[in-house]
């Protein structure tokens, strides 16, 4: 059997796991943590570091590996792309190319460049005498480490009165030592998923994103109410610019934006699969199998990717507490009968320690209409939640 590595071994990559099962690869996960639940559905787990793109080169040799996919995770992507270039295996951007798209600091520079809707911004490496009365920007500011997703170290900026212990909390999480301060943009949070086919845009679909305690951590995600042809044609111009200029090879890329005024800003971009079983809710809400076709392009067999036939509308919740505290179990309230698929991470009496990112469990939700999921997603936080043990 041809063996498929896949950099990691989340809940979120399970499903890839699956589907490359499914195309007959032998398929081995790795990562620190052998807890992850993805482990449990592939056929070896290798412990290595993922964030080290040496180590994961050398693991990929001494397998003799015909395939290697990222996790849902950005240092998977850039140890990805180190290993392809080193193997000469299909579906990875070069490294260098790969760290423009995976570093904040090296994105926002290229695409203020190429003239691509972005928040102004400036990079601050550590160590840098950083005025904080000579930065030429507006605020209010957001400050994040270049190299980490999730929200992690990323605090929004009202006065400059805030900026210091603003960039000392970005450079104590940051890996390289640099962080991003950028204009904060007023509007609402969305995801593009898209597949790249020789430089143009095959595939898209849209979200609204949900936030709960966290409001730099996404906890959910539905079919986008506020989808429109301009919108997306905006985004396709400037994806196929950025894989044009890039020369960025087929595959999955992942983008979130902020929406102003019909105007998509691009936040983030990355090329590995999001977070959360975000895969399962594009199937869902379009019938398009998005595990199989990161599998497919990532061992370079690309078919023709049929048009969109039908939206479904589709929410994916992950269910968070709003406290610390002894989890009892999981209510449902009105919206249990919109509950079609659920994973189910907590166990009775475990304990959250940081409401911020705990999560209990993920549920998808199917409505009969837009207009019904329009009245119900106000509703999920105060239907689906967490009851805490006396």
């Amino acid at each position: 059997m041809k063996k498929f590595l896949l950099v990691g071994g989340s809940h979120a990559d399970i499903p890839v796991i699956q589907a490359a099962q499914r195309k007959g690869y032998f398929v081995i996960t790795s990562g620190n943590n052998p807890n992850d639940l993805g482990h449990q559905f592939s056929d070896q787990y290798c412990p290595e570091d993922y964030s080290d793109p040496k180590k994961i080169l050398t693991l990929a040799k001494k397998l003799n590996i015909d395939a290697i996919c990222a996790s849902a995770n950005d240092f998977s992507a850039l140890s990805c792309a180190y290993t392809a270039e080193n193997l000469d295996l299909p579906g990875h951007d070069k490294f260098k190319t790969s760290l423009i798209i995976h570093h904040k600091n090296k994105f926002r520079t290229f695409a203020l460049q190429h003239g691509l809707s972005v928040p102004k911004a400036i990079q601050v490496h550590k160590g840098e005498n950083l005025n904080t009365t000579d930065i030429n920007l507006t605020y209010p500011l957001i400050v994040k480490p270049v190299d980490l997703s999730g929200g992690k170290g990323v605090t929004k900026v009202e006065s400059k009165i805030h900026l210091d212990t603003a960039v000392k909390k970005a450079f104590s999480v940051s890996r390289n030592d640099r962080i991003v301060i950028e204009e904060f943009i007023h509007g609402s949070n969305h995801g593009y998923s898209t597949f790249i086919k020789d430089g143009k845009i095959v595939f898209a679909f849209m979200d609204d994103e949900h936030y709960f305690l966290n409001p730099y951590l996404v906890s959910g995600a539905s079919t986008s109410l506020l989808y429109s042809k301009q919108i997306a044609n905006k985004l396709n111009k400037e994806l196929e610019i950025l894989a044009s200029k890039l020369n960025l090879t087929n595959g999955l890329l992942h983008v979130q934006f902020i929406l102003k005024e019909q105007t998509p800003y691009i936040i983030e971009i990355c090329r590995r699969t999001p977070g959360d079983l975000y895969i399962k809710l594009v199937q869902y809400a379009t019938e398009f199998n998005m595990a199989k076709a990161i599998v497919d392009f990532s061992t370079n067999n690309i078919g023709n990717i049929p048009p969109i036939k039908k939206i479904f509308p589709i929410t994916r919740h992950c269910v968070m507490g709003k406290k610390t505290g002894y989890i009892e179990n999981v209510e449902y309230g009105q919206l249990s009968s919109k509950i079609f698929d659920k994973f189910i991470f907590y166990k009775k009496g475990d304990h959250i320690s940081n409401p911020m990112f705990y999560k209990a469990e993920i549920d998808f939700l199917k409505y009969n209409s837009k207009n019904e999921m329009r009245n119900l997603i106000s509703t999920l936080t105060d239907n689906i939640k967490i009851r805490y043990s006396v």
